[in-house]
C-alpha cells in the first residue's frame, strides 16, 4: 500500500469516525417492574406514529409517560407528532420541557431552534454573502473556460454556459459537476453564450456558430435551427434567449441588433427592437410578458410590452456594457461586462452596486468580467466571471449560518431488514431542500453507519397527483351546482390514470362521497346528490383531507368547494391555525373555490391559500379555474425516500433500534433521529 493510498484511508477512516461520534442515538432506559407498560405504549404509538396516524400515536405516548415521565423517547416522537399535527405550539412545548431538563441532545436542539424561528415567523429576505467559487479550470472532465451564462432548473441545479469550451456544465445542489454536455457527433455548438431553461427543456444560443439548440436536462440533444445571416430567422451572434411558459422563444440577435421570436420548433413569429437596440445581450420576460433586454450598446435595459412594443428604459449612469439581467421579486439584477453588478429596486426605482466582498480566506474581491447573474429557489445568487472562469456564488446569510432541518416522516420496517425512511429536509424558513444528492446522505443504526442502498427523490411520482375535494354541504352550494361543475370540470377532465381524487361532504360530519378513485362523471353526480345541511365544519373536513393524503407519493392537494357565508360551526374543532400548520408540515396546498367574496370566512380562507401556497379563486373565475392541474403539478413532492439494509441481530425480535439521519447541503448540516422495533 502506498503512501499516498495510506493517507487517504486515515482520512477517510478519521471522517467516519468523526461522523459516528456527531450522530447520536440513545438506546431505551431500564424498566422498573411497574414501568414496563410504558414501553409496549411507546412501541405501540411509535407504530402509529410510521402510519401516519397521529391521533392514536399521541395518545400513547402520553400514556406511556403517564407511567415514565422521564422517558425521553415518548417524549421527542410526542413533539413531533405534534408538529406533523400542525399543533407546532405544542411540539415546541415538548421540546422545551426537554431542554428544561438537560435532556436536549444536539438533534433535538436544532429541531427546537428551527421551530422557534419558525414560529417567529424569520424573515426571507436575508442579505447574501460569499458561500464558494467554482473553478472551471479545476475541474478536468467537466472544465469550462469563460462562463458567459447561468440558469437554473426546477429541480434545483445549476447549468454553466462557457464560450471557450463550447460546452454546458450541470452542478448538483452542492455545487458539485454531474453532467458535461456539448451537442454530439456532428452537431456540437461552437461557443455558446446563452441558456434558458423551462421544465425539462434547456435552450442554448450559439452566438459562434449562429444557432439554437435544444437539450434536455439530461444534456441529449433534441434539436437545433438558424444559420447565419441578416434575414428573418438568421442570426448574427445569437447572445441571449428566453424561453416563456407559453412555448415562445426570444432570442437577442447581436450582430442584427434586434430580437427575434420564434416557436420552440424554430418558427419565426415576430421581430422586435429594429431601430431600437444596439447589441442586444440578455433578455427575460416577466410575469406580465414584458420582455427586458439587456442592450448592451446603449448601455441600458429596454423594456417592451408582450406584443413587442417599446415601453421604457431603465439607466444606470455606471453602466458600460450590460451584459445580463435576472428578474428577482421587485429586484432586477443586472451583470455588466465591464462596471460590475448591480441590482435595480423597480418599487423604489434605486439603485445599488454590488462592489466587492469577501472570501472565505477574508480577501476582499470584486467581479472582473461579470457575464451573467441567476438565482435559485433558496434564493442563493450565482454570478458568472468570464475572465476569471470561475462562477462565484452567494447564500442568504441565515442559511450558511444556520442546520439543515431534518424530520423522518416515517419508517418503513415491515420488510425487515429492509428499512425505508421517509424524509422531509427543509431550510430554516421551512422550504423544501430540492435534489440532495445520494452522497450527502448518511444513515447511522446505533451509531454504526449503515450503507445506503437507495436514495429516491419522488421524480418518479411527480407524473401523478393525489386529491382531496371538500365540498361545503350547504345549499348555497347545491343551488349552485351548474357553476360548481364549470369550475371543477377541466380539472376533472384533466385526471390521467395514475391520480387517485376524492370527494369529502363537509357538513356536521365529514363524509366521503366518493373514495379515491379517479372517475369525473361519478364525483359530479356524487355532488349533484348532497342533501343540505344547516351548519359545515370545514375546518374538520380540511383536517381529514390532508390526513388522507398523507400515504401518497408525488403532488397532494386539497380543493375547497366553498360557498363564502359565514359559519359559527366552520372551525370550531379545528381553528384555522392549525389547519395551516398540518398542510405546511406536510407541503399540501390548499386551493379555494369560492361562490362569493363577503363574509369573514373569505378572509379566512383566503389566509388558509396564501399560507398553505394554494390559491383563492371565486368562482365563476373567468378561465382562471383551468390552471387548477397545472398549479397542483407544480408542486412536487419533494421529500426523500431512504433504504438501507438493518445490521441488527433480531433472533430475541422486539428489539428497539435508534436511527439517525444526516444530510449535508452546502454549508448547512442537518441531523434528524427517529427508531423502530425488530420483530
Amino acid at each position: 500500500m502506498g503512501r499516498r493510498t495510506r493517507t487517504k484511508l486515515f482520512l477517510s477512516l478519521l471522517l467516519l469516525g468523526i461522523l459516528s461520534q456527531s450522530a447520536f442515538s440513545e438506546p431505551l432506559p431500564n424498566f422498573g417492574l411497574k414501568e414496563r407498560e410504558a414501553r409496549t405504549f411507546f412501541k405501540r404509538g411509535l407504530a402509529y406514529y410510521n402510519k401516519g396516524e397521529f391521533a392514536a400515536a399521541r395518545e400513547n405516548f402520553l400514556r406511556s409517560l403517564s407511567i415514565k415521565p422521564d422517558f425521553v423517547h415518548p417524549k421527542f416522537f410526542l413533539s413531533e407528532t405534534y408538529y406533523l399535527s400542525g399543533d407546532w405550539q405544542e411540539s415546541l412545548t415538548e421540546l422545551e420541557q426537554l431542554e428544561s431538563s438537560n435532556k436536549l441532545n444536539l438533534i433535538r436542539k436544532s429541531r427546537l431552534d428551527a421551530l422557534r424561528y419558525r414560529l417567529g415567523g424569520g424573515n426571507r429576505k436575508e442579505a447574501l454573502e460569499y458561500y464558494k467559487s467554482i473553478l472551471g479550470d479545476d475541474l478536468r472532465r467537466f472544465r469550462f473556460r469563460n462562463p458567459a451564462d447561468l440558469a437554473v432548473d426546477e429541480e434545483g441545479y445549476l447549468y454553466v454556459v462557457s464560450f471557450d469550451t463550447a460546452n454546458v456544465v450541470k452542478f448538483d445542489a452542492n455545487g458539485f459537476p454531474v453532467e458535461n454536455f456539448k451537442g454530439g457527433i456532428g452537431r456540437n455548438m461552437e461557443g455558446p453564450v446563452g441558456i434558458s431553461i423551462r421544465g425539462k427543456s434547456i435552450f442554448i444560443a450559439d452566438y459562434a456558430g449562429d444557432k439554437v439548440y435544444e437539450f434536455d436536462t439530461r444534456g441529449s440533444f433534441i434539436n437545433r435551427f438558424g444559420s447565419t445571416g441578416k434575414e428573418p430567422g438568421q442570426f448574427h451572434g445569437p447572445a441571449g434567449l428566453y424561453f416563456t411558459k407559453e412555448g415562445f422563444l426570444y432570442v437577442s440577435d447581436m450582430g442584427n441588433n434586434r430580437i427575434q421570436k420564434f416557436s420552440r420548433e424554430g418558427e419565426l413569429m415576430q421581430v422586435i427592437g429594429v431601430g431600437v437596440l444596439k447589441q442586444p445581450a440578455g433578455i427575460k420576460v416577466n410575469q406580465r410578458g414584458e420582455i427586458y433586454v439587456a442592450d448592451r450598446g446603449n448601455h441600458r435595459l429596454v423594456v417592451f410590452d408582450s406584443e413587442g412594443n417599446y415601453l421604457k428604459e431603465i439607466t444606470n449612469s455606471s453602466f458600460k456594457k450590460p451584459r445580463n439581467l435576472a428578474i428577482r421579486e421587485n429586484k432586477i439584477y443586472v451583470a455588466d461586462e465591464n462596471a460590475g453588478l448591480f441590482a435595480y429596486d423597480s418599487v423604489a426605482k434605486t439603485w445599488a452596486a454590488f462592489e466587492n466582498f469577501r472570501d472565505s480566506k477574508n480577501t476582499v474581491r470584486n467581479f472582473d468580467q461579470s457575464f451573467s447573474v441567476a438565482f435559485d429557489y433558496t434564493g442563493s445568487m450565482f454570478v458568472a466571471d468570464f475572465n476569471r472562469h470561475r462562477i462565484e456564488a452567494f447564500a442568504p446569510k441565515g442559511q450558511l449560518s444556520s442546520n439543515l432541518d431534518l424530520i423522518v416522516e416515517r419508517v418503513i420496517s415491515s420488510d425487515y431488514p429492509d428499512i425505508s425512511l421517509v424524509v422531509h429536509a427543509k431550510d430554516r424558513h421551512g422550504i423544501p431542500v430540492k435534489a440532495i444528492p445520494r452522497n450527502s446522505f448518511r444513515i447511522y443504526e446505533m451509531d454504526n453507519l449503515a450503507p445506503l442502498i437507495g436514495l429516491t427523490d419522488m421524480k418518479k411520482f411527480n407524473n401523478r397527483i393525489t386529491v382531496s375535494i371538500v365540498a361545503e354541504n350547504s345549499n348555497l352550494v347545491s343551488d349552485s351546482y351548474p357553476t360548481v361543475e364549470k369550475a371543477l370540470k377541466p380539472f376533472l377532465s384533466e385526471i390521467r390514470t395514475d391520480d387517485k381524487i376524492q370527494l369529502l361532504r363537509s357538513g356536521r360530519d365529514t363524509q366521503t362521497a366518493y373514495p379515491f378513485g379517479k372517475s369525473m362523471y361519478d364525483i359530479l353526480k356524487a355532488i349533484r346528490s348532497f342533501v343540505p345541511e344547516e351548519d359545515s365544519q370545514i375546518g374538520k373536513s380540511l383536517q381529514k383531507g390532508i390526513t388522507d393524503l398523507l400515504d401518497s407519493l408525488g403532488p397532494r392537494a386539497i380543493i375547497a368547494i366553498v360557498s363564502g357565508k359565514d359559519s359559527k360551526a366552520a372551525f370550531t374543532q379545528f381553528s384555522p391555525t392549525k389547519i395551516i400548520r398540518f398542510a405546511v408540515a406536510h407541503d399540501i396546498p390548499i386551493y379555494f373555490l369560492c361562490l362569493g367574496e363577503n363574509g369573514e370566512s373569505v378572509s379566512v380562507y383566503k389566509e388558509i391559500a396564501e399560507k398553505t401556497g394554494g390559491k383563492f379563486l371565486t368562482i365563476p373565475a373567468g378561465g382562471t379555474e383551468k390552471n387548477l392541474r397545472s398549479w397542483i403539478d407544480s408542486k412536487k413532492d419533494r421529500r426523500y425516500l431512504l433504504s438501507f439494509k438493518s445490521r441488527i441481530n433480531s433472533e430475541g425480535g422486539d428489539t428497539y433500534v435508534p436511527v439517525v439521519v444526516e444530510s449535508i447541503f452546502r454549508n448547512s448540516n442537518g441531523k434528524a433521529e427517529t427508531g423502530f422495533f425488530t420483530p
